[in-house]
């Protein structure tokens, strides 16, 4: 009887004890949702405020304000050091204040902490290019490029580069890649300029062209032509215009 009585006690505290740990376990999570849920508001609130922040300064800068544009533009970047519009504006009224360095570095500055800033590998291509450091300029396309292949507004600025530094191959297949985008996209007048374009810029390559010149040793040249004209979907133009020298 004696027995029977302990067996039972045993067994009641192990089934407190593991009541009790359930309980805690339970409370835990509870706690951790809780968190999380708190760092997500918080990361959420920061955003909104450096949005607003970016909003009274594009709205002061227009009113002919650029100190008081400065200091929202840079309390915004405080709230959200992610927020990439932020540092365009900023980078833009830099620039329009002549402050040419001070913009460039505020360019790099969100590339840095801004994941795929597309905008600010544009942005700082644009600044570069107007100070004549084309192979800078380029490199920055190239980079928006890799990060967003299939727009084509992007690619008619990667080529427009390449022609202008006169690397005319790399930007023959850029150029067919283009093509190639715009016929899925069924944009006929896009699709009909690239080709147009493309068959220029073919007569001017002439036996760099792998798609004219044939053959399978092409050499460094064709063989960057080749992966722009196979594969005109993927954003690789990295290291395309060193290639095709």
């Amino acid at each position: 009887m004696r027995a029977g009585r302990s067996g039972g006690a045993a067994s009641a505290r192990r089934r407190a004890r593991a009541c009790a740990l359930a309980f805690a376990l339970a409370l835990a999570g509870s706690l951790l949702h809780g968190a999380a849920l708190a760092r997500a508001e918080a990361v959420g609130w920061a955003t909104a405020q450096a949005a607003e922040l970016t909003r009274q300064a594009e709205a002061r800068a227009a009113a002919g304000e650029p100190d008081v544009a400065l200091a929202r533009y840079l309390e915004a970047v405080r709230f959200d050091a992610t927020y990439g519009p932020a540092y365009l504006g900023l980078g833009a009224l830099y620039e329009r204040t002549g402050d040419l360095r001070e913009a460039e570095r505020t360019y790099t500055v969100g590339l840095d902490h801004v994941s795929g800033f597309v905008e600010g590998h544009r942005a700082r291509a644009a600044l570069r290019s107007r100070q004549g450091r084309r192979d800078e300029a380029i490199a920055d396309l190239e980079a928006a490029v890799a990060l967003r292949g299939d727009d084509a507004a992007l690619l008619q600025e990667l080529a427009a580069a390449y022609v202008a530094a006169g690397a005319l191959p790399a930007a023959l297949g850029v150029t067919r890649r283009l093509s190639a985008l715009a016929a899925q996209a069924d944009d006929a007048a896009l699709a009909a300029a690239a080709r147009t374009q493309a068959r220029a810029l073919s007569v001017l390559v002439g036996e760099a062209d792998p798609v004219r010149a044939g053959g399978s040793d092409r050499g460094p040249v064709r063989r960057a032509l080749a992966v722009h004209a196979a594969a005109p979907a993927r954003g690789q133009t990295a290291n395309q215009r060193r290639e095709g020298r």
